[in-house]
């Protein structure tokens, strides 16, 4: 009892530094109060309902109206991924309405009807080149505290191209747009009669920005000397990064700018979002006095993963309370395991397969998946192509590690029994398997109950980047059962092939406590990291993708690769958090199960409710 109050203790301290940190990441966020926050949702043109944040900065109102500024994510996304921007806008006295695309975060979705411009499954094309952002602009123009004279409107990738598409159609609003790493937008820019245009236009273009790369076919650089470009921009000369070409003032200004960052980078790059202040502060002026280079979102994206810290240290305090309750403690097993006896070169070459097949088949296995249209049980496309990916990748595993045990392992302790599964009578215990699936639901519960107050309290998520924690929504509750399925599947054999190669959290393991948590994160995430790193290095260094990024095998050039690239930036810190917790409860209840069933719940919650349907 005694442990049990000590974890108790544990586990509030850590609820109450996660409250702690959140807040003050709340505080940067909503500019320390001068700033309300509040999630709204408005119809779309189908009867659907969209989800949007609204910021509306302190004194605006009726008699005192403000610029207002549209914000919009890109494909497969929502909204919290760009709420970078909306920070430093807000801060500045634009009122902003972030929004969650079609069939992204909050908003609604029906099924047959892509998210986006480049989906699938649907032929509601004003919904896919839409996304909500016409009807985001109406509902703007309801507001008597937004200038409806100084409206603009900024968009990240695809979402470069919704609000490109609506200010067209609503031109007679919109005095400005700012798409940002959009190579769809960069095509309609040469395409079109920069007479439609009769608004301002600013575009970031960075320098290994490799949506544009899919989009030309050449170095975003090779842009600013494209022809049909500087028709757009209104110079025979190659187009001069940050100069304005035409006026402000009459709505012909027409700007480019260049960071040193990738597609993704834009959303944490302070140049990126240094470059979207100045536009706007010459474009739709405040009277703010702000220079472009105080921000503070980083402050905010800094606290966050102090909070997913917290958030972790919570669970693993909590699951470990739980453990010490007498209707929980029958799932803790204190059996001498037999420890398989192994050499290390068999171990190390063992860990090394575990790493190597994720890498291996990261593009070649997830991008195919991706290809596969959604359906009723599984609707969201690049979350199947993750769900997918594990179970493959796990499947190859479960091959090479049957080779293993039937060739060498069984002959020297290898077993049921020596693997986590069964009791030391050689027999699967059917009580103990029960209760540590309650205990997995009732913590998963318990995590994602402090999830869901933190966003109602605070409007944010837990966040760094391209990874994020979210509530889950009733739209989305009904598809865990298939996703789940999934990653039960994937963490089953990553849990046994952790103790068979890596003697992970095994009675009489050798291994120190800091070896197991390595050794777990290595086989659970190690491999995705690597190809990561290739992929950005090979990017930053040739500003084009590393050239077996794409498929057919061994080829460049394919855009889903890039989102790939995204969605797998989400993949590390996810299996980072779940092998942790993981290990965590594997090493307090020497028992296979618990860790196993919490980890394959949490990934497929965090990977459900990040992901647009049908996108």
């Amino acid at each position: 009892m005694k442990r049990a109050k000590k974890y108790s203790i544990v586990a509030v301290i850590s609820l109450v530094l996660v409250f702690v940190f959140m807040g003050i990441a709340a505080g940067f966020n909503s500019n320390w109060g001068r700033v309300k926050i509040t999630d709204i949702y408005y119809p779309n043109s189908d009867g659907t309902m969209i989800h949007a944040q609204l910021f509306v900065p302190e004194g605006t109102s009726s008699a005192n109206p403000a610029p207002a500024i549209l914000n919009m994510h890109g494909g497969s996304d929502y909204l919290q991924m760009v709420g970078n921007y909306s920070i430093e806008l807000a801060r500045r006295g634009y009122v902003v309405l972030s929004v969650d695309a079609y069939g992204s975060g909050g908003s609604d979705y029906v099924s047959g009807v892509a998210s986006n411009a480049g989906g699938s499954g649907g032929e509601n094309t004003a919904l896919k080149m839409d996304g909500g952002v016409s009807t985001g602009i109406e509902q703007l123009l309801t507001y008597d505290f937004v200038d409806q004279d100084n409206i603009g409107m900024i968009g990240h990738s695809m979402g470069g191209t919704y609000v490109a598409n609506a200010a067209l159609e609503y031109a007679d609003h919109i005095k400005a747009i700012m798409p940002w790493g959009s190579g769809s937008f960069v095509d309609m820019m040469k395409a079109s009669d920069p007479a439609d245009f009769t608004f301002n236009v600013g575009y970031i273009n960075a320098t290994s920005d490799e949506m544009v790369y899919y989009a030309t076919g050449a170095e975003s650089s090779a842009l600013l000397n494209d022809d049909l470009l500087k028709n757009f921009f209104g110079t025979d000369e190659t187009i001069v990064a940050g100069k304005t070409y035409g006026s402000f003032e009459d709505g012909t200004a027409r700007v480019i700018y260049t960071p040193d960052t990738t597609h993704v980078g834009n959303i944490i790059n302070r140049t990126s979002i240094g470059s979207m202040i100045s536009f706007f502060e010459q474009a739709i002026p405040t009277n703010s006095s702000l220079e472009s280079t105080d921000q503070v979102w980083m402050f905010k994206e800094l606290f966050s993963v102090f909070g997913i810290i917290a958030l972790v240290a919570f669970a693993i305090a909590t699951g470990f309370a739980l453990l010490e309750k007498p209707v929980f403690s029958k799932v803790c097993t204190d059996i001498e395991r037999p420890v398989v006896s192994t050499n290390k070169g068999i171990q190390i070459f063992g860990i090394l397969v575990c790493i190597a097949v994720p890498a291996l088949t990261l593009h070649q296995v997830g991008l195919r998946l991706a290809g596969i249209s959604p359906n009723a049980v599984f609707p969201m496309n690049w979350a199947n192509s993750l769900a997918g990916l594990a179970v493959i990748n796990s499947a190859i595993l479960l091959v090479i590690f049957l080779l293993w045990h039937f060739l060498y392992a069984k002959k020297r302790g290898g077993g049921l029994t020596a693997y986590g599964f069964t009791n030391a009578e050689n027999k699967f215990s059917g009580n103990l398997i029960l209760w540590a699936a309650v205990l997995a639901v009732v913590l998963v519960c318990a995590v994602y109950v402090v999830v869901n107050l933190c966003y109602n309290i605070f409007k944010i998520d837990f966040r760094f980047w391209q990874f994020g924690i979210m509530p889950i929504t009733l739209n989305r509750v009904q598809y865990l059962l298939g996703y789940l399925l999934c990653y039960f599947f994937a963490f089953g054999v990553m849990n046994t092939v952790s103790v068979a190669f890596a003697d992970i959290g095994v009675q009489g393991g050798k291994g120190s406590a800091i070896k197991q948590y390595i050794l777990g994160w290595l086989i659970g995430a190690g491999g995705y990291l690597i190809i990561l790193v290739i992929y950005y290095v090979g990017l930053k260094t040739t500003h084009q993708p590393p050239f077996f990024f794409g498929y057919p095998p061994f080829a460049t050039g394919h855009p889903n690769s890039l989102v790939f690239s995204m969605k797998t930036l989400c993949l590390v810190p996810t299996f980072t958090i779940v092998s942790i917790i993981n290990t965590a409860l594997y090493r307090k209840s020497k028992n296979i199960y618990v860790g196993w069933f919490v980890a394959a719940l949490m990934a497929t919650l965090i990977v459900i409710t990040t992901n647009a349907f049908a996108c």
